[in-house]
């Protein structure tokens, strides 16, 4: 289902507003404040077709598309397949035609999106930067981000909100670096985030642990890019940003449950957690324990 926040979010990406005027199901969506977003759909017996949308759109089939084709000027078509990966640069046009049901990722970005990326990746001038046009194609990199990182996450979570933002700067470094027209190598760069600034982001991230953590809100207050400040926090704390705060997360949780009474679903929101099984889930995951069970054993 789509909320009114959500939609009015989508009401300028064509390809979603495409899907959702076709034959297409939608089973889970994600957009951030920067219009950047996701949606995992599936379709079947029909055909679609995109004409100069104003946004990039990552197309990754998750199951079935061996019935689904591009229509190209070409004597024999090419039919996609689970882990295939599609690429549709802004003001790009295409047709698609299926005969059986699959499955398929969407993420949405803009070029402001990408050229930002580059400039703050790489040092250099991003305007003349152009995505790929490529159809199913295999990258055995992303297909494992996709699975192992991005779809586990919990997209309605508001403590899962810093590891999707994480992932999205990933993607696009890995796009830039191996589907784009210019060839870019990243900067070497060495050291982690100066003392006094490590010591002002742990102090921001303990503070606010109930609420909503960006990696937007960390490289500010670091007054760096956000691509470069995850590079050098993980340096300096052994970790990514997002299992970082998971791990803080989780260890106050565990505080709270031995030395207070709380119920469990006021402890997941102190915690950060927006409700009681995403909490019980991230706390198993990291203590191999449900937090009632933990709570059992400390008494």
């Amino acid at each position: 289902m789509i909320g009114k926040s959500d939609s009015n979010k989508t009401e300028n990406n064509a390809i979603f507003n495409t899907l959702q005027n076709n034959t297409a199901t939608l089973h889970n969506q994600l957009w951030l404040p920067n219009g950047s977003g996701a949606a995992i759909w599936s379709n079947e017996n029909g055909q679609a077709n995109y004409f100069k949308p104003d946004h990039h759109t990552l197309s990754f089939y998750l199951d079935g598309g061996e019935k689904t084709h591009r229509l190209y000027n070409q004597a024999k078509p090419l039919y996609g397949a689970p882990d295939k990966l599609c690429l549709m640069p802004a003001e790009h046009q295409s047709q698609w035609r299926f005969s059986s049901r699959f499955k398929f990722l969407h993420l949405y970005f803009g070029h402001n999106h990408l050229q930002s990326t580059f400039e703050k990746a790489f040092d250099k001038e991003g305007r003349n930067i152009e995505l790929m046009d490529q159809t199913f194609v295999d990258d055995s990199y992303l297909s494992n981000i996709i699975h192992h990182t991005l779809l586990p996450l919990n997209w309605h979570d508001r403590s899962d909100a810093l590891a999707f933002t994480h992932i999205q700067q990933i993607v696009y470094v890995h796009l830039l670096k191996n589907h784009c027209n210019v060839q870019v190598n990243i900067p070497n760069i060495t050291g982690g985030l100066s003392p006094i600034v490590a010591k002002r982001i742990n102090e921001y991230i303990h503070d606010h642990l109930d609420s909503k953590i960006t990696i937007e809100q960390l490289a500010n207050i670091a007054e760096l890019s956000e691509f470069h400040f995850s590079r050098m926090f993980h340096q300096s704390f052994g970790s990514p940003p997002h299992q970082y705060v998971l791990k803080l997360r989780t260890q106050l949780a565990a505080m709270l449950l031995k030395t207070t009474q709380h119920p469990l679903a006021d402890i997941a929101i102190q915690c950060g957690f927006s409700s009681q099984p995403h909490f019980t889930l991230q706390f198993k995951a990291f203590f191999s324990i449900t937090p009632a069970k933990y709570r059992q054993q400390q008494r």
